[in-house]
């Protein structure tokens, strides 16, 4: 093979490798800020199952229980999740099991461990 059949073929195939290069990192940073997204949507949600917004007002016991719902839709945290979710099982233990922060509450957690 000569010198210019060699650079015949070795063009596209430079140019093929630098577009799976670029894709990839693409794809890379994509992916981390799809997990940057999940993690600050995970981390609002906790902020509402405390209670307050991350500028410090006050939510309803309503808003309250559905942010501890929507934490069983981050499976991937459960090993956060869990411990909170029991620590506010504990503050929450003279309510009755039906009252709606702690349903949400035993809910998400029933959802969460059946997840593992």
């Amino acid at each position: 093979m000569d010198l210019d059949t060699a650079l015949k073929l070795l063009a596209p195939a430079g140019a093929a490798v630098a577009f799976l290069v670029g894709l990839f990192q693409w794809l890379d940073t994509r992916r981390r800020e799809l997990q940057a997204k999940r993690f600050d949507q995970f981390h609002r949600a906790f902020e509402w199952v405390a209670g307050q917004t991350a500028s410090g007002q006050p939510l309803v016991d309503v808003q309250q229980a559905m942010a501890t719902y929507e934490l069983a839709n981050f499976p991937e945290y459960r090993d956060t999740c869990l411990p909170i979710i029991n620590y506010y099982l504990g503050r929450t233990s003279t309510e009755p099991d039906d009252s709606l922060f702690r349903a949400a509450l035993l809910a998400t957690q029933t959802k969460l461990s059946s997840s593992a």
